[in-house]
């Protein structure tokens, strides 16, 4: 099958129908979202759609610093030390 056939078979959704569709528990195969409907989407929904297959490029996800919740462990958090190289196996063995 040739890829515009690809292309044409798959599904068009808008921004909003494919997370809806995520949060009904489907994921995102086949699907192509509507090119009108991703020029700025929401950091929430954009994180919705890469959870069911699809990734927003970063210049087209925007957020409102009013939507943000405060998080105690995040915005506690304090970093207490330099990076830390290590290798492969080094890291294979901390998990």
């Amino acid at each position: 099958m040739s890829t515009n056939l690809k292309i044409m078979a798959m599904k068009v959704l808008t921004v909003k129908e494919a997370v809806e569709w995520v949060n009904k528990g489907n994921n995102l195969e086949g699907v192509v979202l509507d090119e009108s409907t991703i020029k700025q989407v929401n950091v929430r929904d954009a994180m919705v759609l890469a959870r069911g297959g699809i990734v927003i490029p970063e210049q087209n996800i925007y957020y409102n610093d009013d939507e943000i919740e405060y998080d105690e462990d995040i915005d506690e958090l304090v970093i207490t030390g330099g990076i830390v190289k290590l290798t492969w196996e080094e890291k294979a063995k901390r998990f």
